[in-house]
Protein backbone atom coordinates (compact mmCIF):
# COMPACT_ATOMS: atom_id res chain seq x y z
CA UNK A 1 0.00 0.00 0.00
CA UNK A 2 2.77 2.40 0.97
CA UNK A 3 4.45 1.98 -2.99
CA UNK A 4 0.70 3.12 -4.15
CA UNK A 5 0.88 5.83 -1.98
CA UNK A 6 4.43 6.91 -3.08
CA UNK A 7 3.60 6.11 -6.78
CA UNK A 8 0.53 8.21 -6.58
CA UNK A 9 1.98 10.98 -5.46
CA UNK A 10 4.97 11.11 -7.80
CA UNK A 11 2.17 10.85 -10.70
CA UNK A 12 0.62 13.76 -9.68
CA UNK A 13 3.55 15.84 -9.19
CA UNK A 14 3.79 16.12 -12.67
CA UNK A 15 0.44 17.33 -12.97
CA UNK A 16 0.46 20.14 -9.82
CA UNK A 17 -2.02 22.38 -11.55
CA UNK A 18 -4.44 19.67 -10.15
CA UNK A 19 -3.51 20.52 -6.19
CA UNK A 20 -3.52 24.35 -7.06
CA UNK A 21 -6.60 24.37 -8.85
CA UNK A 22 -8.52 22.58 -5.78
CA UNK A 23 -6.94 24.72 -3.11
CA UNK A 24 -8.01 27.94 -4.96
CA UNK A 25 -11.33 26.09 -5.40
CA UNK A 26 -11.56 25.27 -1.43
CA UNK A 27 -10.57 28.53 -0.10
CA UNK A 28 -12.84 30.71 -2.88
CA UNK A 29 -15.97 28.43 -1.11
CA UNK A 30 -15.01 29.09 2.27
CA UNK A 31 -14.42 32.95 1.92
CA UNK A 32 -17.62 33.08 -0.49
CA UNK A 33 -19.64 31.07 2.66
CA UNK A 34 -18.33 33.31 5.59
CA UNK A 35 -19.01 36.76 3.22
CA UNK A 36 -22.66 35.67 2.27
CA UNK A 37 -23.61 34.48 5.74
CA UNK A 38 -22.41 37.55 7.03
CA UNK A 39 -24.71 39.97 4.65
CA UNK A 40 -27.87 40.86 5.77
CA UNK A 41 -30.49 38.55 4.33
CA UNK A 42 -33.39 40.77 1.98
CA UNK A 43 -36.68 38.95 2.72
CA UNK A 44 -39.06 40.89 0.15
CA UNK A 45 -39.51 43.94 -2.09
CA UNK A 46 -42.54 46.13 -0.66
CA UNK A 47 -44.17 49.13 -2.74
CA UNK A 48 -45.62 51.19 -0.33
CA UNK A 49 -48.21 53.27 -1.60
CA UNK A 50 -49.29 57.41 -0.41
CA UNK A 51 -51.39 58.83 -2.43
CA UNK A 52 -49.07 61.69 -2.50
CA UNK A 53 -49.85 62.02 1.10
CA UNK A 54 -46.92 64.66 3.02
CA UNK A 55 -47.61 62.69 6.33
CA UNK A 56 -47.77 59.24 5.37
CA UNK A 57 -44.98 59.90 2.86
CA UNK A 58 -42.58 61.15 5.99
CA UNK A 59 -43.59 58.03 7.36
CA UNK A 60 -42.86 55.53 4.73
CA UNK A 61 -39.58 57.23 4.25
CA UNK A 62 -38.62 56.39 7.81
CA UNK A 63 -39.30 52.52 6.72
CA UNK A 64 -36.81 52.74 4.00
CA UNK A 65 -34.21 52.95 6.47
CA UNK A 66 -34.74 48.98 7.46
CA UNK A 67 -32.22 46.65 6.10
CA UNK A 68 -34.65 43.94 5.48
CA UNK A 69 -36.88 45.29 2.96
CA UNK A 70 -36.25 46.92 -0.49
CA UNK A 71 -38.97 49.34 -0.52
CA UNK A 72 -40.29 51.50 -3.65
CA UNK A 73 -42.74 54.76 -1.94
CA UNK A 74 -45.18 54.79 -5.14
CA UNK A 75 -47.96 57.96 -5.31
CA UNK A 76 -50.62 55.47 -6.79
CA UNK A 77 -50.79 51.57 -6.79
CA UNK A 78 -48.85 49.65 -9.38
CA UNK A 79 -50.42 46.69 -11.38
CA UNK A 80 -51.51 43.63 -10.00
CA UNK A 81 -49.25 42.17 -12.80
CA UNK A 82 -46.13 43.48 -10.99
CA UNK A 83 -46.86 40.96 -8.08
CA UNK A 84 -46.93 38.42 -10.59
CA UNK A 85 -43.36 39.43 -12.41
CA UNK A 86 -42.05 39.29 -8.54
CA UNK A 87 -41.39 42.61 -9.25
CA UNK A 88 -42.89 43.37 -5.70
CA UNK A 89 -43.69 40.61 -2.63
CA UNK A 90 -46.30 42.95 -1.60
CA UNK A 91 -48.59 46.05 -2.41
CA UNK A 92 -48.57 47.64 0.94
CA UNK A 93 -51.56 50.86 0.85
CA UNK A 94 -50.91 53.36 4.00
CA UNK A 95 -53.16 55.70 5.35
CA UNK A 96 -52.62 59.19 7.74
CA UNK A 97 -54.47 56.84 10.62
CA UNK A 98 -51.35 54.34 10.49
CA UNK A 99 -53.73 51.77 8.98
CA UNK A 100 -52.90 50.02 5.66
CA UNK A 101 -53.31 46.91 3.66
CA UNK A 102 -51.22 44.28 2.55
CA UNK A 103 -52.12 42.92 -0.83
CA UNK A 104 -49.66 39.30 -1.88
CA UNK A 105 -49.70 36.31 -3.66
CA UNK A 106 -47.07 34.70 -1.81
CA UNK A 107 -46.99 32.89 1.12
CA UNK A 108 -49.15 33.49 4.36
CA UNK A 109 -45.68 33.41 5.90
CA UNK A 110 -44.09 36.30 4.38
CA UNK A 111 -47.25 38.10 4.56
CA UNK A 112 -47.41 37.73 8.67
CA UNK A 113 -43.29 38.84 8.01
CA UNK A 114 -44.48 41.84 6.53
CA UNK A 115 -47.24 42.65 9.50
CA UNK A 116 -44.91 41.99 12.04
CA UNK A 117 -42.38 44.83 10.23
CA UNK A 118 -45.16 47.13 9.38
CA UNK A 119 -46.33 47.14 13.29
CA UNK A 120 -42.88 47.03 14.76
CA UNK A 121 -40.53 48.65 12.17
CA UNK A 122 -37.96 50.43 14.57
CA UNK A 123 -37.10 46.83 16.68
CA UNK A 124 -38.17 44.03 13.69
CA UNK A 125 -35.43 41.59 13.76
CA UNK A 126 -36.64 38.69 11.22
CA UNK A 127 -36.68 35.15 12.85
CA UNK A 128 -33.69 33.09 11.96
CA UNK A 129 -33.97 29.82 13.07
CA UNK A 130 -35.06 28.46 9.90
CA UNK A 131 -31.75 29.96 8.51
CA UNK A 132 -28.47 28.05 8.08
CA UNK A 133 -25.43 29.59 10.56
CA UNK A 134 -21.95 30.29 9.19
CA UNK A 135 -20.77 26.97 9.98
CA UNK A 136 -23.65 25.11 7.81
CA UNK A 137 -22.95 27.79 5.09
CA UNK A 138 -19.23 27.11 5.05
CA UNK A 139 -19.48 23.03 4.62
CA UNK A 140 -22.19 23.41 2.65
CA UNK A 141 -20.10 25.42 0.03
CA UNK A 142 -17.34 23.36 0.41
CA UNK A 143 -19.28 19.94 -0.42
CA UNK A 144 -19.78 19.96 -4.05
CA UNK A 145 -15.82 21.17 -4.42
CA UNK A 146 -14.41 18.51 -1.98
CA UNK A 147 -16.75 15.34 -3.45
CA UNK A 148 -15.76 16.89 -7.05
CA UNK A 149 -11.72 16.37 -5.91
CA UNK A 150 -12.85 12.68 -5.62
CA UNK A 151 -13.89 12.31 -8.85
CA UNK A 152 -10.47 14.60 -9.83
CA UNK A 153 -8.08 11.92 -7.91
CA UNK A 154 -9.23 9.15 -9.20
CA UNK A 155 -8.30 9.83 -12.59
CA UNK A 156 -5.34 8.43 -11.54
CA UNK A 157 -7.01 5.04 -10.33
CA UNK A 158 -8.75 5.26 -13.89
CA UNK A 159 -5.52 5.34 -16.04
CA UNK A 160 -3.99 2.31 -14.57
CA UNK A 161 -7.20 0.64 -16.30
CA UNK A 162 -7.01 2.80 -19.36
CA UNK A 163 -3.43 2.39 -19.98
CA UNK A 164 -3.95 -1.38 -18.78
CA UNK A 165 -1.30 -1.02 -15.59
CA UNK A 166 -3.39 -2.48 -13.84
CA UNK A 167 -2.79 -5.71 -15.14
CA UNK A 168 1.10 -5.86 -14.31
CA UNK A 169 0.05 -4.40 -11.26
CA UNK A 170 -2.06 -7.77 -9.95
CA UNK A 171 0.97 -10.05 -11.18
CA UNK A 172 3.42 -8.20 -8.88
CA UNK A 173 3.84 -9.22 -5.53
CA UNK A 174 1.44 -6.15 -4.30
CA UNK A 175 -1.59 -7.35 -2.81
CA UNK A 176 -5.21 -6.60 -4.30
CA UNK A 177 -6.62 -5.00 -1.47
CA UNK A 178 -3.29 -3.02 -0.54
CA UNK A 179 -3.81 -1.68 -4.27
CA UNK A 180 -7.36 -0.30 -3.68
CA UNK A 181 -6.70 0.67 -0.12
CA UNK A 182 -3.67 2.74 -0.99
CA UNK A 183 -5.34 4.59 -4.12
CA UNK A 184 -8.41 5.02 -1.58
CA UNK A 185 -6.17 6.36 1.29
CA UNK A 186 -3.98 8.35 -1.33
CA UNK A 187 -7.50 10.28 -2.64
CA UNK A 188 -8.75 10.44 0.85
CA UNK A 189 -5.61 12.15 2.63
CA UNK A 190 -5.44 14.63 -0.65
CA UNK A 191 -9.26 15.98 -0.28
CA UNK A 192 -8.96 16.30 3.63
CA UNK A 193 -5.46 17.65 4.16
CA UNK A 194 -6.06 21.12 2.06
CA UNK A 195 -9.82 21.46 3.38
CA UNK A 196 -8.72 21.29 7.08
CA UNK A 197 -5.73 23.06 6.60
CA UNK A 198 -7.69 26.02 5.13
CA UNK A 199 -9.99 25.86 8.10
CA UNK A 200 -7.75 25.85 10.63
CA UNK A 201 -5.68 28.82 9.06
CA UNK A 202 -9.21 30.58 9.20
CA UNK A 203 -9.33 30.10 12.60
CA UNK A 204 -5.98 31.29 13.15
CA UNK A 205 -6.57 34.58 11.77
CA UNK A 206 -9.88 35.12 13.94
CA UNK A 207 -12.43 34.70 11.60
CA UNK A 208 -15.61 33.27 12.51
CA UNK A 209 -15.95 29.48 11.37
CA UNK A 210 -19.22 28.64 13.65
CA UNK A 211 -18.17 24.89 14.13
CA UNK A 212 -15.70 23.52 15.98
CA UNK A 213 -12.22 22.25 14.46
CA UNK A 214 -13.05 18.64 16.01
CA UNK A 215 -16.77 19.16 13.96
CA UNK A 216 -15.15 20.14 11.07
CA UNK A 217 -12.21 17.21 11.37
CA UNK A 218 -14.96 15.14 11.35
CA UNK A 219 -17.45 16.28 8.51
CA UNK A 220 -14.55 16.80 6.04
CA UNK A 221 -13.17 13.31 6.93
CA UNK A 222 -16.76 12.17 5.93
CA UNK A 223 -17.16 14.34 3.06
CA UNK A 224 -13.35 12.92 1.87
CA UNK A 225 -14.92 8.87 2.26
CA UNK A 226 -17.56 9.35 0.49
CA UNK A 227 -16.02 11.38 -2.57
CA UNK A 228 -13.34 8.85 -2.49
CA UNK A 229 -15.83 5.63 -2.24
CA UNK A 230 -18.08 6.95 -5.24
CA UNK A 231 -15.25 7.38 -7.49
CA UNK A 232 -13.48 4.23 -6.82
CA UNK A 233 -16.72 2.51 -7.79
CA UNK A 234 -17.26 4.79 -10.24
CA UNK A 235 -14.66 4.20 -12.22
CA UNK A 236 -14.65 0.89 -11.55
CA UNK A 237 -17.11 0.45 -14.45
CA UNK A 238 -15.20 2.28 -16.70
CA UNK A 239 -12.15 1.61 -18.66
CA UNK A 240 -12.33 5.38 -20.07
CA UNK A 241 -11.05 7.88 -17.46
CA UNK A 242 -12.79 10.82 -19.43
CA UNK A 243 -16.37 8.77 -18.88
CA UNK A 244 -15.79 8.25 -15.22
CA UNK A 245 -14.82 11.88 -14.93
CA UNK A 246 -17.39 13.54 -17.17
CA UNK A 247 -20.75 11.47 -15.42
CA UNK A 248 -18.99 11.76 -11.34
CA UNK A 249 -18.24 14.89 -12.14
CA UNK A 250 -22.41 15.90 -13.54
CA UNK A 251 -24.09 13.55 -11.18
CA UNK A 252 -21.77 15.57 -8.33
CA UNK A 253 -23.01 19.01 -9.60
CA UNK A 254 -26.98 18.05 -9.95
CA UNK A 255 -27.16 15.72 -6.55
CA UNK A 256 -25.15 18.25 -4.30
CA UNK A 257 -27.24 21.52 -6.03
CA UNK A 258 -30.67 19.27 -5.81
CA UNK A 259 -29.58 18.69 -1.75
CA UNK A 260 -29.15 22.06 -0.96
CA UNK A 261 -24.95 22.76 -0.94
CA UNK A 262 -25.62 26.42 -1.60
CA UNK A 263 -29.26 26.67 -0.81
CA UNK A 264 -32.18 24.78 0.11
CA UNK A 265 -34.99 24.23 -2.65
CA UNK A 266 -37.25 21.86 -0.83
CA UNK A 267 -39.85 22.62 2.23
CA UNK A 268 -40.37 20.12 5.16
CA UNK A 269 -43.36 17.40 4.68
CA UNK A 270 -43.40 17.51 1.00
CA UNK A 271 -43.09 14.94 -1.34
CA UNK A 272 -39.84 16.40 -2.76
CA UNK A 273 -38.13 16.75 0.66
CA UNK A 274 -38.76 13.13 0.98
CA UNK A 275 -37.14 12.27 -2.85
CA UNK A 276 -34.42 14.51 -1.89
CA UNK A 277 -33.93 11.68 1.13
CA UNK A 278 -32.15 9.36 -1.06
CA UNK A 279 -28.94 11.62 -2.23
CA UNK A 280 -26.40 11.64 0.84
CA UNK A 281 -26.12 15.17 0.45
CA UNK A 282 -29.17 16.42 1.64
CA UNK A 283 -29.18 14.19 4.90
CA UNK A 284 -25.68 15.41 5.21
CA UNK A 285 -26.44 19.03 5.22
CA UNK A 286 -29.69 18.27 7.79
CA UNK A 287 -27.18 16.92 10.06
CA UNK A 288 -24.88 19.50 10.41
CA UNK A 289 -26.95 22.20 10.26
CA UNK A 290 -28.76 20.33 13.54
CA UNK A 291 -25.44 19.89 14.82
CA UNK A 292 -24.57 23.59 14.61
CA UNK A 293 -27.62 24.74 16.27
CA UNK A 294 -27.79 21.77 18.71
CA UNK A 295 -30.62 20.21 17.78
CA UNK A 296 -29.43 16.63 17.03
CA UNK A 297 -32.48 13.87 17.06
CA UNK A 298 -31.84 10.14 16.71
CA UNK A 299 -33.59 10.24 13.01
CA UNK A 300 -30.03 12.33 11.83
CA UNK A 301 -27.91 10.10 13.57
CA UNK A 302 -29.40 7.58 11.15
CA UNK A 303 -29.21 9.96 8.67
CA UNK A 304 -24.99 10.40 9.60
CA UNK A 305 -24.53 6.22 9.85
CA UNK A 306 -26.40 5.88 6.37
CA UNK A 307 -24.26 8.10 4.69
CA UNK A 308 -21.14 5.85 6.32
CA UNK A 309 -22.67 2.64 5.34
CA UNK A 310 -23.17 4.34 1.61
CA UNK A 311 -19.29 5.22 1.74
CA UNK A 312 -18.26 1.61 3.06
CA UNK A 313 -21.08 0.18 -0.03
CA UNK A 314 -19.37 1.92 -2.71
CA UNK A 315 -16.58 0.87 -1.81
CA UNK A 316 -16.98 -2.69 -1.16
CA UNK A 317 -18.71 -2.39 -4.48
CA UNK A 318 -15.43 -0.82 -6.60
CA UNK A 319 -13.44 -4.08 -4.86
CA UNK A 320 -15.72 -6.46 -6.06
CA UNK A 321 -15.98 -4.48 -9.42
CA UNK A 322 -12.21 -4.43 -10.08
CA UNK A 323 -11.72 -8.17 -8.58
CA UNK A 324 -14.33 -9.34 -11.29
CA UNK A 325 -12.37 -7.57 -13.76
CA UNK A 326 -8.76 -8.78 -12.94
CA UNK A 327 -10.04 -11.88 -12.59
CA UNK A 328 -11.52 -12.38 -15.99
CA UNK A 329 -8.68 -10.68 -17.71
CA UNK A 330 -6.42 -12.81 -16.32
Amino acid sequence: MLEILINDWKRLLEEKQYLFVSMILTICSIVSAIALTNMTETKGNLALVTYGDVNVTKSAKQLEKNPYFNISILVSPPLKSDLVQNRYDAIVTMTEEGTYKIESIKSDELTSVIKEFLENPLSFVPNSDNERKIGTNIIGYMMMFLLLQGVLYARLFADDKEKHMIERVFMSPIAFRGYLLGHALFICLLIFIPSISVIIVAKLLGIKIGLSLVAYVGLIATLSILGTAFSLMLNSFFCIADTANMLGTSIILLSSILAGSFYSFSKDKTVFDKLLHILPQKDFMDFVNALEKGTLTSGLIWHFIYIVILSITFFVVAMFKTRKDYVYHK
